[in-house]
């Protein structure tokens, strides 16, 4: 159990922490990297374009038993060697 002292220690740390950070910026890929503004550039027209390049296939029925044979047990056996 942390007592009252740690606790204040803590969010003492946490606060002196964000004061310290508030003035950093991020660069800017379209200023700082041109190489990273052309790579995010060519990712989203890739995007655009498998978006509407192929349409989904249709979809199949599933088959849930691939034999008729039926088991000791009295339920149908699976056939695994078919697969998918």
């Amino acid at each position: 159990m942390l007592d009252r002292k740690t606790l204040l220690v803590v969010v003492a740390a946490l606060a002196v922490g964000y004061w310290l950070a508030g003035g950093a910026q991020r660069p800017t890929p379209e200023t700082d990297r041109p190489v990273l503004r052309w790579i995010v550039k060519t990712a989203k027209s890739l995007l655009w374009l498998a978006l509407v390049a192929e349409p989904a296939p249709p979809e199949q029925p599933t088959r849930l038993v691939q034999s008729r044979a039926v088991g000791e047990d009295g339920y149908p056996l699976v056939d695994h060697g078919q697969g998918w």
